[in-house]
């Protein structure tokens, strides 16, 4: 094991271990979610090649707004056939949240992408920024670029509005449509959209979603094999538990 898996491993054991306390304690502001999905769906295409997700995350929200978290997640780029591919994808994000009045606020955040591999052969961890303007927990307009997407040197963006509607008080109706500008990397930029009902019970919750996308874009040749396939349109479950 070379010395970033070995430091991968580590991250991910101890996300696991902060996870497995926090989970016992009562301090509100940490909160900690374990999800299985049957896909990663990601703008526009499968981050798991159409396979089961199992997603770790953990948070902690400061009064001031400020907020730290972790992400740990499995992936399946389809590149087998290269040496040292990446089988995890870890996100720790850093963010801060500004009460604009009761029924707007506005989010800020940093993520960084790391792999415990390599992706078709290139080293692809990056920065992304994100900016958000939520309205009442009802719609969310995001929008966030990356200086150096997948390690390749291009800048790219991605926008998307979502809405939720609370059909009863464990019923809630959601949906998204976004725009993936990845094109100068990923061969295509990605139009994506889904729509779906979650159920929540006590600290589980349960989704179904309809997922499909589209080439939004002319095709233009890059120097790197990945340029995934849009994702067929298709039916996604997950459940989710927090603690």
């Amino acid at each position: 094991m070379n010395n970033k898996n070995k430091t991968l491993a580590a991250i991910s054991s101890t996300l696991l271990w902060i996870v497995i306390f926090y989970s016992a304690q009562t301090y509100s502001e940490f909160s900690a979610t374990l999800t299985g999905a049957t896909d990663y769906f990601w703008r526009g295409y499968s981050k798991t090649d159409g396979d089961l997700a199992i997603h770790a995350n953990l948070d902690y929200e400061h009064d001031s707004g400020v907020f730290v978290g972790i992400s740990v997640i499995n992936v399946d780029f389809g590149d087998d056939d290269f040496d040292d591919n990446a089988n995890v994808e870890i996100t720790p994000y850093f963010g801060w949240t500004y009460n604009l009045n009761e029924d707007w606020r506005f989010d800020v955040q940093w993520t960084r992408y790391l792999y415990d591999g390599k992706i078709f052969g290139h080293d692809s961890d990056y920065n992304e920024f994100y900016f958000l303007l939520h309205y009442s927990d009802l719609i969310t307009i995001s929008t966030s670029f990356s200086e150096d997407f997948y390690n390749h040197g291009h800048v790219v963006g991605n926008y998307e509005i979502t809405g939720r509607y609370p059909v009863t008080d464990v019923i809630e109706f959601s949906a998204g449509i976004g725009y993936s500008q990845v094109k100068p990397v990923l061969e295509y930029d990605y139009l994506y959209w889904n729509a779906g009902f979650s159920y929540f019970y006590k600290f589980a919750a349960f989704d179904f979603r309809y997922v499909d996308s589209t080439f939004a874009s002319d095709t233009t040749m890059t120097q790197w094999a990945y340029d995934p396939e849009k994702i067929k349109p298709s039916f996604i479950f997950s459940i989710s538990v927090g603690f």
